[in-house]
């Protein structure tokens, strides 16, 4: 397997702090905490419910995707700065839930910082070596495709319907 230019250089990178911030990034619960607090700090009741159900909804269509492609992660085969994960490696969920969310906040007042987080969350994913260029273009692909097709489907459900999963989401 060869991988594409921006993907070698990028996992060639070395810069101490940059590795230490992106292992952060690259635990899941940190990763999820994170990602809650943003969503915490940038919507409020209904809203907020509804976007953490949306990621969490496509967090799990990421994995399943993963499951169906099976590509193999970069760093079986170069080296990489932390332990190369068990899974597969597209799409990477980090960078398909954080430009989802990106997605959802960019008409807020300062939505360019959130999107100029989920380019850091995707260019840590190939820095680290565990994801592809491919497999991080992917997944911002889904992760704004797929935000954009869960609120559509969401403005044209039913009123009774929402009203069910309102109650529900609080």
């Amino acid at each position: 397997m060869s991988f594409d230019i921006i993907t070698i250089w990028l996992s060639q990178l070395n810069i101490p702090l940059l590795t230490a911030v992106s292992q952060i990034i690259d635990n899941d619960m940190i990763f999820i905490a994170i990602i809650l607090f943003i969503v915490f700090i940038a919507e409020q009741g209904k809203k907020r419910n509804r976007l953490v159900l949306t990621l969490a909804i496509l967090f799990l269509f990421g994995v399943t995707v993963k499951s169906l492609v099976h590509e193999m992660r970069p760093c079986l085969q170069i080296p990489s700065k932390i332990q190369c994960p068990g899974d597969y490696s597209f799409p990477s969920n980090h960078a398909l839930v954080a430009f989802a969310l990106a997605t959802a906040l960019w008409k807020k007042e300062n939505g360019w910082i959130y999107a100029l987080f989920a380019l850091f969350v995707a260019f840590t994913r190939i820095y680290l070596g565990v994801h592809t260029s491919f497999d991080v273009l992917g997944a911002i692909f889904l992760g704004i495709t797929g935000y954009a097709v869960i609120t559509l489907l969401w403005e044209r459900m039913p009123t009774a319907l929402k009203g069910s999963f309102l109650t529900f989401l609080g």
